[in-house]
């Protein structure tokens, strides 16, 4: 079980990494993205990056507004792998976001980013997680923003696609 756990926190982590690293330092958020995040108006682009001399493809979706919550939608692939990250964001969160992809500051930034492993809860659909552990990310303001958000399962949720 313990095991389990933690290969789910370590899952989590990865997967944030990769995400958050391309979208944020690698292949930039375009400004019709941006502008469409602000409200949450639905949007979605494609974008390619590098990294490592292997090539990624980013798939960005903003669904729009949805009992509260602004929907997101990410999906990273490489030759090798492809996930998906599902994202629910309140409107603070929107803004945190926001201005972080607006600000132009190049002085990076270092960030403790927690890793999560999921709690057995009793009741049904009330998942309950726990921090496992932590990484050290280096990064602009959008990288470690996003980075908070899309490795949070409270908020954004992955899945490993094929």
């Amino acid at each position: 079980m313990k095991k389990a756990t933690i290969a789910v926190a370590l899952f989590i982590l990865f997967l944030g990494s990769l995400s958050c690293v391309f979208a944020a330092t690698y292949t930039k958020f375009s400004s019709k993205f941006i502008k469409n995040f602000q409200d949450c108006d639905k949007y979605e682009e494609t974008v390619v990056s590098e990294f490592e001399n292997q090539q990624f493809t980013t798939t960005r979706k903003i669904l729009g507004w949805r009992n509260g919550m602004c929907k997101y939608q990410e999906v990273v692939s490489s030759p090798k792998d492809k996930y998906q990250i599902d994202c629910n964001f309140t409107a603070i969160q929107m803004e945190d976001l926001y201005n972080s992809m607006r600000d132009r500051s190049k002085e990076p930034i270092t960030h403790e980013l927690d890793a999560y492993a999921e709690v057995k809860n009793p009741k049904p659909n009330a998942n309950k997680y726990v921090v496992v552990g932590s990484t050290t990310i280096k990064g602009n303001k959008a990288y470690i923003t996003w980075a908070k958000y899309q490795n949070n399962p409270y908020f954004c949720k992955p899945t490993k696609l094929n």
